[in-house]
């Protein structure tokens, strides 16, 4: 399957969901945000706050969107599964697939990405092989996306160039902000700068609306295309499964 068939099945599944689906998005983005409103001089909280938090709702968000896949009603309070049964194993999984994914990337950032790609599974697995222990599902994560990485990079590039407008104002922006500041008195280009600024961050507030639960159905597409292969000795229920 090509990228815009993972798109397309993801669309098809997305009908009648988009709702709650943006509504768990935006669970999620507040939910993840406590970390940045945290005054600096308490900045020691951070690293607690994901482990304790950020780290399981980032396991049930994933579950949350492997359902939008499986099933017609999914519910926003999946979210939250990862605070669940199991809550020890998903922390250490998020974690560990956070800091290997980062120690990777401190060689050079190909690394990182090709380390990233393997370890993308391995909250789907979590939920689908409740038996398996963080590192066992890390592993089956590494198996299953051997050979497929090519494919999965290609399926997150095509959500990429939806920011790139945003990215080229941020540009735009930067730069005509930076001549101001050092020295240029134009009132011309710090309009400019700050219009451009402006734009784009509420340009990539819109677009993340759409694209983040649209993506990450995309993935979760991803998944259950493959695991049905990988794991068609393992019982896995798909209540009212959308098409593949």
């Amino acid at each position: 399957m090509k990228a815009s068939d993972f798109k397309a099945h993801a669309k098809n599944a997305l009908k009648g969901k988009w709702g709650v689906a943006i509504g768990a998005f935006l669970v999620f983005s507040v939910v993840s945000g406590l970390t940045g409103m945290i005054p600096e001089r308490y900045s020691w909280v951070s690293p607690i706050i994901f482990v304790l938090i950020t780290a399981p709702l980032s396991v049930g968000y994933a579950w949350f969107n492997l359902d939008i896949k499986r099933t017609e009603k999914p519910e926003i309070e999946t979210l939250f599964s990862g605070f669940g049964k199991g809550y020890v194993r998903n922390v250490l999984a998020s974690v560990s697939v956070s800091v290997f994914t980062f120690l990777w990337s401190l060689l050079l950032i190909v690394p990182g990405v090709i380390k990233a790609l393997s370890y993308s599974m391995t909250f789907y697995i979590l939920k689908d092989r409740p038996e398996l222990s963080a590192y066992e599902a890390i592993t089956e994560s590494r198996k299953m996306m051997d050979g497929k990485k090519k494919q999965l990079f290609y399926l997150v590039l095509s959500f990429i160039v939806w920011y790139l407008i945003p990215i080229a104002l941020y540009l735009v922006g930067g730069i005509t902000l930076i001549m101001v500041f050092y020295g240029s008195n134009s009132v011309v280009l710090a309009t400019t700068g700050l219009v451009c600024v402006s734009v784009a961050s509420i340009s990539l507030f819109v677009i993340s609306f759409y694209v983040t639960p649209y993506y990450m159905t995309s993935v979760a597409t991803f998944y259950d295309e493959y695991a049905k292969v990988e794991y068609d000795a393992v019982k896995i229920d798909h209540p009212h499964a959308s098409g593949h």
